[in-house]
């Protein structure tokens, strides 16, 4: 991958449509900053996007007219190549407006899956019997009357209920408890509903190393990896990433890890462009999640 000439585009849509830096062009990008927050726990990633001079009518149609938002970031090094990719996509909670000298700022507060999450509940009663799996599908029908897609869904072995299910609240909520008790994981990745066990992963891998935009040696955690990286949008949460760096083989570590929670932090104008991975162990085909 090729490492210059950053590309952030930012998409408005909900009743109407808006498309911050079009294209591939990257000289005369409107600038945008964002942090944005992912992970593979039951609730919403968060994103905080900063955008500079939109006109007022685009400022206007923000909560109103536009109610998602879906940031795309990356290289376009002028190769012929494209390697931007969505980082995030979600409902806009809250914005706001503000002069910081000679520019307009508009602060965009989203969370991916966000009314999803805020709005579904769920009460039913669930006979012996019953697969978990069932509970799961009817959450994610609630989930989708408010847009979330289905994505893969990967379950661990799990027994029938031996005796009655009750459910009765928030659906995440009631999700999250079924999740701990059945070991798995539930998240929305921008806008998609994934399953995992609890020691596994979606089966797609990613190389990270030094020619993918790796920035530092790794730094070993208890059960895993801290990686300091250039943005690539193919590093996703739930998913395998192959680290390959001299550290981690000094360490006897094989260099597999899921990827748990990516961190970003970007500008396409100046100062860092990047991500934290926090990825865990894969030994065996399994995730090693520091139980003891």
């Amino acid at each position: 991958m090729q490492h210059w000439l950053r590309k952030v585009r930012v998409i408005f849509s909900g009743a109407g449509s808006l498309v911050v830096n079009p294209g591939f062009e990257t000289d005369n990008q409107i600038t945008v900053s964002f942090d944005i927050q992912k992970s593979i726990s039951g609730t919403a990633n968060d994103a905080v996007v900063r955008i500079h001079n939109l006109s007022e009518a685009s400022r206007n149609s923000i909560g109103r007219e536009y109610t998602d938002i879906t940031v795309e970031a990356g290289y376009i090094p002028g190769d012929g190549q494209d390697y931007t990719g969505v980082i995030f996509s979600g409902q806009i909670r809250d914005f706001e407006h503000y002069r910081n000298s000679t520019d307009i700022v508009t602060i965009v507060q989203a969370g991916d899956g966000d009314k999803a999450i805020r709005k579904t509940t769920i009460s039913k009663t669930y006979p012996a019997g019953t697969n978990p799996e069932a509970v799961v599908e009817d959450v994610y029908a609630g989930f989708a009357e408010h847009g979330v897609k289905r994505g893969e869904w990967l379950f661990p072995p799990m027994d029938p209920f031996i005796r009655p299910y009750s459910i009765c609240g928030g659906a995440y909520r009631e999700i999250n408890i079924l999740g701990r008790g059945k070991k798995f994981y539930w998240s929305i990745q921008n806008q998609v509903m994934e399953v995992i066990p609890h020691d596994g992963f979606l089966p797609l891998a990613t190389a990270v190393n030094k020619n993918t935009g790796m920035l530092d040696d790794p730094r070993l955690t208890d059960n895993g990896v801290k990686i300091r990286s250039l943005i690539n949008p193919e590093v996703r949460p739930n998913r395998k990433i192959k680290v390959e760096s001299e550290r981690v083989k000094l360490n006897a570590d094989n260099g597999e890890y899921r990827v748990g929670r990516i961190d970003y932090q970007g500008d396409n104008r100046s100062g860092t462009f990047e991500m934290i991975i926090h990825g865990e162990s894969i030994i065996g085909g399994v995730v090693n999640e520091g139980e003891k």
